[in-house]
């Protein structure tokens, strides 16, 4: 007789409960994707310091009506919520004493090494999915930018690559352009 896999799917009320009362470290790295509760990997010296940079240059974009969040969480659905690298949502939302919604967010950066893969698939159809009308990987091991757009059940419609003699530009935000070889200084 075949034994059946029982898998509990946590919702976004019940991770941030656990959280609450104390059940995960407080410097646990962990997001809810898809009702699972997955490990975030560590942050390594790269990352952090090309996470850096890309704050930096998008504070010198003008982004009057929008606010640049780090590595916080987003309520995607009931069962989703990550923490991104960056995301750049609306100041004039509705629920500010609660995480975003897709409606709030106007882009999403995730930036990858040791994650490419989850970024690149599971994240990437998690946010299309959930109507994120923009996302960006910023992929630290080929040194390149995908930029996807047109979010849809089936994934994203468009998905861009961008190398370094590239520039990126922000399809909602207006006035957010960034130059693919700004954020790799020590690739060129």
């Amino acid at each position: 007789m075949a034994t059946a896999s029982l898998k509990h799917r946590f919702s976004s009320d019940q991770f941030l409960r656990m959280a609450e009362v104390g059940i995960f470290p407080p410097d646990a790295r962990i997001e809810l994707l898809d009702g699972e509760i997955v490990p975030m990997s560590p942050i390594g010296p790269r990352h952090a310091y090309i996470l850096t940079l890309i704050h930096e240059l998008l504070s010198q974009c003008f982004l009057k009506d929008w606010q640049i969040r780090e590595q916080q969480p987003v309520a995607l659905s009931q069962f989703g919520m990550p923490q991104p690298d960056i995301c750049i949502i609306r100041r004039n939302r509705h629920q500010p004493y609660q995480h975003p919604i897709p409606s709030d967010i106007g882009l999403l950066i995730e930036v990858a090494d040791s994650s490419l893969e989850l970024d690149t698939g599971v994240k990437r159809a998690l946010y299309a999915a959930s109507g994120i009308v923009e996302y960006w990987v910023v992929d630290l091991v080929h040194c390149i930018i995908e930029q996807s757009t047109l979010p849809g059940p089936n994934g994203y419609g468009s998905t861009e690559i961008h190398g370094m003699l590239d520039s990126v530009t922000a399809t909602v935000i207006n006035g957010l352009s960034v130059q693919v070889s700004a954020i790799f200084p020590q690739e060129r």
